[in-house]
């Protein structure tokens, strides 16, 4: 199949438009004043209205995105658009960066030099992606249904690896906050880390979640029940109706900037709001956009289980007030959890300061990230060995063939491959672990073989990235206990590979198992294997003259290089 190509892209409106849209400003026909207490005031949307006619230069913020590498591709029979914005330092971690409603792209610019070229060489540089969301700016008006968060972090991990990404972070805020934990599960093997402003997790209607709440637990409820009685028309209109809502959207640039700016806090500068505003209407994706809450409220595929992925928050006073304990049963790994007021002004009880972070506090938001970021570990010994894994798992005729591990058969040494990485993300962690025992696997499946290992993993991962390359003391299960971290994760490596290399040979594969691969892995079995003889390892075999490396860990660990069934 052929890869839609990536199309260089520049934000040029036609100025017919633009003189359209002054037209439709000055012609506006208004409403009667009524009092804040029945919506957004006459007097907010005549302000905005005003800036908007006389002050604001829509040129001069094209010229401002066109300062940036831009490009548009096709995904999934829709056209995304999105910012490319590359480091020049070697060693930058790619980052995708989404938007929400009704925010877009323009969220992001004032955070693009500090992540690309940050002054000090010792803070972390990062490659920026930084999409429209389908449905949203130059990626619409969109022409097919069902663009939630699922299909949209599915497209976004596409883009992603369409640009050659096989290792990056998410960040979101908003919308986004829902769709980047969700690139990490659908890609756990792909995202080191992600970074959110909110963690939407509610209430389960479970009694026991409510008791013993903090204060501020508390007053984040109420926050939300009082958000919930007096701003939430938005939401129950989107979900319910968003077409009958797009025809005031589509005809009335007035009408667009009344229902948008609802949401924009009254302490937030016309410029920012304006620019927003403005690329929604001169796209026509006023309706599109707010199609996205009805798929989400539609849709009749939920995720399984919590999330694995590391995971930060950045909550900030006046905004969404995330709840720990509702958060940490949607999300399984989150290591990093932040409080900040950066409130520069407030507009009254409807103005969600701090919302738009990377636009209000984007030094506060940069050092959260950067933090987060840096804080994650890599670990490519195991990311190799669990690719090993990973690979030979696909395609397998039958898993009831013997192996050379003992007297279980491949779907045994999976079991027990995966349960080993569990393992060592339950001692890392203090939580979780397999539900069976890995020393006597069943042999039986519910699912497929690729499912089932695939989320054991994620965890093991995602528990390895929290742990520092200096780390001394890294809990595993092994006899030796504590471990040095670079030996810990090799040793965990060490488990996926071996078993990775049975499964391969027991139905008639070549070795998953590289000679880099091997060669980095012997140093490890040397410092481990010993206590290990006689129950997870044979004695070991004597070398043959024309061993590789493969062969050489192989005869080291008491396994034949030669085996067959």
């Amino acid at each position: 199949m052929t890869v839609p190509a990536l199309r260089p892209f520049r934000a040029e409106i036609p100025q017919p438009a633009l003189d359209d849209l002054q037209n439709r400003l000055r012609g506006a026909l208004w409403p009667e004043e009524l009092p804040a207490e029945y919506g957004v005031t006459n007097e907010r949307v005549r302000a905005l209205a005003e800036y908007w006619l006389e002050k604001f230069d829509w040129r001069a913020f094209e010229a401002r995105l066109n300062a940036y590498p831009q490009f548009l591709t096709e995904i999934d029979g829709e056209t995304v658009h999105f910012l490319h914005v590359r480091s020049s330092r070697a060693d930058a971690t790619p980052l995708v960066l989404t938007h929400g409603w009704p925010g877009s792209v323009v969220e992001y610019l004032d955070v693009i030099g500090p992540l690309t070229e940050p002054e000090s060489l010792g803070d972390p540089a990062f490659h920026l992606v930084i999409p429209s969301l389908p449905g949203f700016g130059f990626s619409g008006p969109t022409k097919s249904a069902g663009w939630g968060t699922h299909r949209t972090a599915a497209a976004l991990a596409e883009l992603m690896s369409r640009l050659g990404y096989e290792s990056y972070g998410a960040v979101g805020n908003d919308a986004g906050s829902m769709i980047s934990p969700e690139i990490g599960r659908l890609a756990p093997e792909k995202v080191v880390g992600v970074h959110v402003t909110q963690l939407f997790s509610f209430p389960s209607g479970d009694p026991a979640e409510l008791a013993d709440l903090s204060e501020a637990d508390q007053a984040a409820l109420a926050h939300l029940q009082w958000f919930y009685e007096n701003m939430f028309s938005f939401n129950t209109l989107h979900s319910q109706q968003p077409h009958t809502l797009a025809f005031a959207l589509a005809d009335s640039p007035l009408g667009l900037l009344a229902w948008n700016a609802q949401l924009f806090g009254e302490h937030l500068d016309p410029e920012f709001v304006l620019a927003n505003v403005a690329l929604y209407w001169l796209t026509r994706t006023g309706g599109s956009s707010i199609r996205f809450y009805y798929e989400d409220a539609h849709t009749t595929s939920h995720p399984e289980g919590p999330t694995t992925v590391p995971t930060a928050l950045a909550m900030f006073a006046g905004d969404f007030q995330s709840i720990r304990r509702f958060a940490e049963r949607d999300h399984a790994n989150i290591v990093s959890w932040n409080s900040y007021d950066a409130t520069t002004g407030s507009g009254g009880p409807r103005d969600a300061a701090g919302h738009y972070a990377a636009h209000e506090a984007p030094e506060v938001l940069v050092g959260d990230i950067r933090r987060f970021f840096a804080g994650l570990t890599s670990w490519p010994v195991l990311a190799s060995a669990h690719e090993a894994l990973r690979s030979v798992v696909a395609g397998v005729p039958d898993w009831s063939v013997p192996t050379p591990c003992s007297t279980w058969n491949a779907t045994q040494v999976l079991q027990h491959a995966a349960g080993d990485q569990l393992g060592y993300a339950a001692f890392i962690t203090g939580s979780g672990g397999p539900d069976f025992d890995p020393f006597a696997p069943s042999g039986a499946l519910s699912g497929s073989p690729a499912d089932f290992l695939e989320p054991t993993l994620s965890a093991a991962a995602a528990a390895f990235a929290t742990v520092p390359r200096t780390a001394t003391e890294v809990p595993t299960p092994l006899p030796q206990g504590a471990l040095p971290a670079p030996v810990a994760a090799g040793a965990a490596a060490l488990d996926a590979a071996v078993h990775a290399w049975d499964i391969a040979v027991a139905t008639g594969r070549p070795s998953p198992v590289t000679p880099k691969l091997a060669a980095e892995l012997l140093p490890v079995a040397k410092q481990l294997v010993e206590p290990l003889r006689g129950f997870a390892y044979a004695p070991a075999l004597e070398p043959a003259s024309d061993d590789d490396e493969v062969s050489t860990l192989l005869r080291y660990l008491g396994r034949d290089p030669k085996w067959t069934a």
